[in-house]
């Protein structure tokens, strides 16, 4: 029983280490959830104080070089935004003087951004207040093209598409049409030929009667 007791002891221990390692593992990440949490509001205390005792030169007194890192970079970044906010405003204006529009007096095509129209001379004003006047036009839909039937070269049936031989006369679609059989072509009469007797007329009432 001795050695059965050693192996049950063991694995007790063993047990136990990877439960101990696993609550160590929990509590470290607790710590560091902790720990960031902290960082964030001790961030956001000395972000007030800042604000409070920058002015304060007994406060100041001895952290001069931090007050003064702060304030130098919160100088870099107004200078930042300002070149943002820069290309935003040209990025802007960029869009605005793609956009071309018709003048609705002279119907010369000018930029959205002109103050005036470069054919007529009216104010954009003026032009702006003539389309809000304007009543919008509805726009109708192009009517579709109307599908052309096919019909039987034959017969001139209709025929649908796909269809092999013709459901009227039978002909066999795609086949070029049959040509019609010439007219033969009347015979020169010879002069030496006598010309052919012309049928009898029908006896008058008169030659009857005689």
């Amino acid at each position: 029983m001795g050695f059965l007791d050693d192996v049950q002891a063991s694995v007790n221990r063993g047990v136990a280490g990877a439960n101990r390692g696993v609550e160590s593992m929990k509590l470290k990440n607790q710590m560091n959830d902790a720990m960031k949490r902290r960082q964030q509001l001790a961030a956001q205390l000395g972000a007030s104080l800042y604000e409070v005792t920058r002015e304060d030169a007994a406060l100041r007194s001895g952290r001069e070089a931090l007050y003064d890192g702060i304030a130098a970079i919160d100088q870099e970044r107004d200078a930042i935004q300002a070149q943002l906010d820069e290309l935003e405003r040209q990025a802007a204006a960029a869009a605005q003087a793609a956009v071309s529009i018709e003048c609705p007096f002279c119907h010369t095509r000018i930029s959205a951004t002109d103050m005036f129209c470069c054919g007529c001379g009216k104010p954009m004003a003026e032009i702006q207040a003539a389309y809000a006047a304007a009543p919008a036009v509805p726009t109708e839909p192009e009517p579709a093209p109307a599908a052309v039937q096919a019909v039987c070269p034959a017969c001139g049936s209709p025929v649908n598409e796909g269809d092999a031989f013709c459901m009227n006369c039978g002909a066999k679609l795609g086949a070029a049409a049959p040509e019609p059989a010439p007219e033969p072509a009347a015979q020169p009469v010879s002069p030496d030929q006598p010309a052919a007797p012309a049928p009898d007329a029908a006896p008058s009432d008169a030659g009857e009667q005689a």
